[in-house]
């Protein structure tokens, strides 16, 4: 038991205390009073002893109750605590944020946020199953950690040890933080504790959230009819500068060369520097220093606006396959985005097919590539040979130079298509624009768009689309969509609506950019997937030869995993969960030596990065408010003993009127 304001009562106990014993050493003072006879006089004598000073006191009940309520009202001054009396009757859920932003370390007595999380909720099941004369039934509770996606440890369970080992399983994780997961199944558990069937049982629960308040959908989601009690984990002002973003790029003019491209964000409110060390297959190259700007709050929200900033590596030359390594040489609270990684294949040379060209530009351009190894010149009839023997995958990629394809569907492969809307569902041409249209807006971020520049193009005669949702437009023009990009499975396309005869861009520089870009971009689809990386949550997916046998995969952490898919040719082991380099091995009757395949995960998400511990959340309309672990650990007592003072006065009174009036 613990008292929180020992000093205040002791204080007023010293008041009122030696006044009220005081009170009864006083002599009365008496008048002179003639009376008709002496009986009384022995009696008189014998009050003016036991009022005389510094006299024992005789027994008294009257002041032993006005002792005992006075005790008991100073004790619950001192407002008394027992600890393990705050068991939760009914049914409770507790959520535990395992996310990337719960791996900092900004804890003192733990390892990390994940860690002091967990510690909290063991003493929260421990406290909930203590017992005692002030304890409430614990009722059943129920154990879920959620990152992207949520995951049960513990179905309700009454049994203490049940939940303490549910607990002592969950594992970090670098994933994003969504909670909409968490409370579908805590929902779908409380609700109905067998999901499979429909009768419903029960009512809302009580949901209790560990976590450090970084969870990007709260404002998506809502409380129903749930209590939330919210446990803050983690400091308001952590250290945190981290690496977004990681891409290599091999120049269009020099292919056995690399470019490394990275995004800093720095979340600290004060300008910060920090050395960025470049490796290659664990060698150092190099190490750039990096000034960052300070972060700054918005005036009207009052959020958190890092700074950012990119950095770029000076080329070398990588004429093989590698392992490119980024670290901050910098020590803060979150290390997971100190490194970021990428697997670089080795330059490929690309066989291009072009079909009915007329553009001697942009045949010139294609035959001009470093990159290529090969490009044959098809007409329409050899290119619905191709489509009729099933062999269009044979070519890296296929232009089409205002072609359009007597097929119905566009068979898979890889295509870059210039004019007429090619037989792809879901592009939805509805009109050709003969007026003119210039570029508005284009996506430079993406691959294909980086360094073209289109203010200046302009557009003579473009068809017109109203593409559905899984179709990326690239470039928008003022009468629609420019240049459109779109993935299905085996089917990868890049499209421009107008012929660039119809169009100044052949006089332009930004032209023979794209067009190298989107070559490489088609080019290495599928097998230089990995160098764009996974991220956690993501499933590593990879072709092996049906011949791949022995295969291990080892993980960042350095465990091992044997692996036995029913079809290497289509692996894919997830989802991931941890970032860093995964290493691929298997044995293969086409080679003799073992074949090892690397992939690299990094967790470029910057609102993870954001690692400010919240002490309040907003779930839709409501506000829950930081509680106190160490408070729920405990039952104040000074509700009983101030019940108890009043009962104890109102047994003083009938006592003292009993005395007076009978």
């Amino acid at each position: 038991m613990t008292w929180l304001t020992p000093i205040t009562g002791l204080i007023l106990g010293l008041a009122v205390i030696p006044p009220l014993i005081l009170l009864y050493f006083l002599k009365l003072r008496r008048r002179p009073q003639a009376i008709s006879t002496t009986l009384l006089w022995k009696k008189s004598v014998e009050d003016l002893q036991a009022n005389a000073p510094f006299q024992k006191l005789r027994r008294n009940l009257l002041l032993l109750l006005q002792l005992i309520a006075l005790l008991l009202l100073i004790a619950a001054v001192m407002q008394p605590q027992i600890r393990g009396g705050t068991g939760a009757s009914g049914k409770t859920v507790i959520l535990i944020d395992n996310s990337g932003s719960m791996t900092a370390t900004d804890i003192g007595d733990a390892t990390n946020r994940l860690e002091k999380a967990k510690q909290l909720a063991r003493d929260r099941i421990e406290t909930m199953f203590a017992g005692g004369i002030f304890s409430r039934p614990a009722g059943e509770t129920m154990i879920l950690a959620f990152s992207d996606r949520a995951e049960v440890y513990s179905r309700f369970s009454s049994s203490k040890r049940e939940l303490l080992a549910a607990i002592d399983q969950i594992r970090p994780t670098h994933g994003s933080t969504a909670i909409e997961d968490a409370f579908k199944l805590a929902r779908a558990y409380t609700v109905n504790p067998n999901p499979d069937n429909e009768r419903a049982i029960g009512g809302p629960a009580t949901i209790e959230l560990f976590s450090d308040g970084r969870i990007a959908d709260l404002a998506d989601n809502v409380l129903r009819t749930e209590k939330m009690v919210f446990y803050p984990v983690g400091s308001p002002e952590p250290d945190n500068l981290g690496i977004t973003t990681i891409s290599v790029q091999r120049p269009y003019d020099q292919p056995n060369s690399v470019e490394v491209f990275t995004a800093l964000v720095n979340y600290n409110q004060q300008t910060l520097s920090a050395d960025m060390q470049l490796s290659v297959d664990d060698v150092v190259l190099g190490i750039q220093e990096a000034e960052m700007a300070a972060a700054t709050i918005d005036g009207a929200t009052g959020a958190l606006v890092p700074a950012r900033k990119n950095v770029v590596f000076t080329p070398f030359e990588l004429p093989y396959g590698a392992v490119i390594e980024v670290a901050l040489l910098r020590e803060d609270d979150m290390i997971a985005d100190n490194i970021a990684q990428v697997v670089v294949p080795p330059p490929k040379k690309l066989v291009v097919a072009l079909v009915e060209s007329k553009n001697f530009v942009l045949r010139s351009v294609l035959e001009g590539m470093p990159q290529l190894k090969q490009l044959d010149l098809l007409s329409g009839v050899q290119f619905d040979a191709l489509v009729e023997n099933d062999t269009t995958d044979t070519y890296d990629a296929i232009v089409f130079d205002a072609f359009t394809p007597t097929t119905d569907n566009l068979p898979p492969g890889r295509y870059l298509t210039f004019g007429p809307t090619p037989p792809v569902l879901g592009l939805n041409e509805y009109s050709v624009n003969d007026d003119g249209m210039l570029i508005l807006d284009a996506r430079q971020d993406h691959p294909v768009m980086r360094y073209v520049a289109l203010d200046n193009l302009i557009i003579r005669k473009a068809y017109m689309l109203a593409p559905e949702d899984d179709v990326q437009v690239l470039a928008e023009g003022g009468r629609g969509p420019a240049i459109i990009t779109l993935t299905r499975g085996p089917l990868r396309l890049i499209h421009v609506t107008f012929d660039v005869l119809d169009s100044n861009w052949p006089f332009m520089r930004s032209f023979v950019t794209f067009l190298v870009n989107a070559i490489e971009d088609l080019g290495q689809t599928g097998e230089a997937l990995t160098s764009r990386g996974f991220k956690p949550s993501e499933a590593l997916t990879a072709r092996l030869p049906a011949s791949a046998t022995d295969i291990n995969l080892r993980l960042p952490n350095g465990s091992n995993e044997v692996l036995s898919p029913v079809d290497p040719t289509s692996f894919s082991w997830g989802p991931i969960r941890l970032s860093g380099l995964y290493l691929l091995s298997y044995e293969s009757a086409e080679s003799d030596d073992a074949q090892i395949r690397p992939f690299a995960v990094n967790m470029d998400s910057s609102y993870e990065g954001d690692i400010a511990a919240q002490q309040q959340i907003t779930i839709g309309q409501d506000t829950v408010d930081a509680v106190d672990a160490a408070s729920t650990q405990y039952t104040p007592l000074w509700p009983y003993a101030l019940s108890l003072c009043l009962a104890v006065l109102m047994l003083e009174w009938w006592v003292y009127h009993r005395k007076t009036f009978i």
